[in-house]
């Protein structure tokens, strides 16, 4: 990501906005109406740290996480648009979210995504992300997947 700068900003950041409409644009293209039933959850009711990536004054991906508990967050939006993919982008941008994590004294974070998602799920792996079994209202729903890392000090 060497020529491209990161952003720090919140949920309400009309770019990380357009990011989201074009995740989420991409899922319901791939999956359908099913995925309805997850937009109460994927709603920004609680406030998120957002990062952006930006070439050239554009932003290209983004990530965020809202506490997720005393001591831990979930990590949601992972997102980078497609001509940018591969390049390690998003990587670097949880690798970066989970350094602001620790500082902030948060000792776990989450993550569900897609059990179809294996993009998605081989990245969180090579993060240190392990498979738990799904919580809440995700408990009997085999669409998804949750997984879990814990911070170590490094």
């Amino acid at each position: 990501m060497s020529s491209m700068d990161t952003i720090y900003t919140d949920e309400k950041d009309e770019r990380f906005l357009e990011l989201v409409g074009e995740l989420d644009r991409g899922y319901y293209e791939r999956i359908g109406d099913e995925l309805s039933k997850y937009d109460s959850y994927n709603e920004f009711k609680d406030p998120h740290v957002v990062i952006l990536a930006v070439d050239n004054d554009n932003a290209v991906a983004c990530a965020s996480y809202r506490a997720f508990g005393n001591d831990s967050v979930e990590f949601k939006r992972v997102y980078v648009k497609s001509e940018y993919r591969k390049r390690g982008i998003a990587y670097n941008l949880i690798k970066e979210l989970e350094k602001s994590a620790v500082k902030s004294d948060f000792k776990y974070s989450y993550i569900v995504t897609g059990k179809n998602n294996q993009p998605a799920i081989r990245l969180y792996e090579k993060l240190n992300y392990h498979l738990i079994d799904n919580f809440g209202q995700f408990k009997d729903d085999d669409v998804v997947v949750c997984m879990k890392k814990e911070f170590k000090l490094e």
